[in-house]
This record gives C-alpha cells, structure tokens and sequence, in this order.
C-alpha cells in the first residue's frame, strides 16, 4: 500500500486524491480505488483536520462512486492509534472486497458491517 506497502492486487492508489480527500488534510491523505467496474474507493484519512492535533488517530472510509463520481462516504473504521495501523484497515477490508464481494460470498454491506465491528463496539 502507501509508502512502501504496495496495494492489494484489484486496487491502486490515486496519486493525488481529489479534493474530496486532500482539501483540509495536510498530513499524507490516501485514497486507493477499486480497478474493476464498480466506481468504489477506501481512503486513510487524519480524525481531525487540526494539523495541531497531537492525537494523531486516523479513520478509514469506503467512498462510495470512486474519486471523479463521489456520492458519499460511510466509516469502516475510526480513532485508529497511527497511520500505520489505518493503512493496516484500508487492506484487510480492500482483501475482503476482492475476495469475498468480488466472489459473491459477500455483499459489500456485509463486509462493510464485518470491518466496522470493532469501532461499533466500542461506541456502544
């Protein structure tokens, strides 16, 4: 993937990310989008947009219609420790897509649900 982890095969990153990703986040945004026909993108994005934050927690989201279509975002996972760690995230559900959506075992919905259970419970 970024920086020396290469994406998983099916998926590359965007070299520069639209605005969508990189408009108030300085801090090394990444988007990496799906190669095949469905317009779907997974980005690592900083929690917050204060570069001051010295929290350092990242998120990572599927965006729904790709970079140049955006309809929306929903979160796989939140308040995730390093960028190290969201990256780790971005593949394991980008795997998943590939392997398990890809192959009809798996709606995306599903896999979406399956990746976000850590960050649901630990809201609930």
């Amino acid at each position: 993937m970024s920086r020396g982890h290469p994406s998983p095969t099916g998926w590359s990153e965007v070299e520069q990310p639209p605005e969508i990703i990189e408009k108030y986040n300085p801090r090394d945004p990444t988007l990496f989008e799906y190669d095949g026909e469905e317009p779907i993108a997974v980005h690592v994005l900083p929690e917050t947009q204060n570069v001051h934050d010295r929290s350092e927690q990242w998120r990572v989201g599927v965006v729904h219609g790709g970079k140049t279509n955006f309809e929306g975002t929903d979160p796989i996972r939140t308040g995730i420790a390093d960028r190290s760690g969201a990256l780790a995230v971005a593949e394991e559900f980008m795997l998943g897509y590939e392997s398990r959506v890809q192959s009809g075992e798996q709606t995306p919905e599903a896999l979406l649900a399956e990746c976000c259970k850590p960050a649901v419970e630990r809201v609930e």
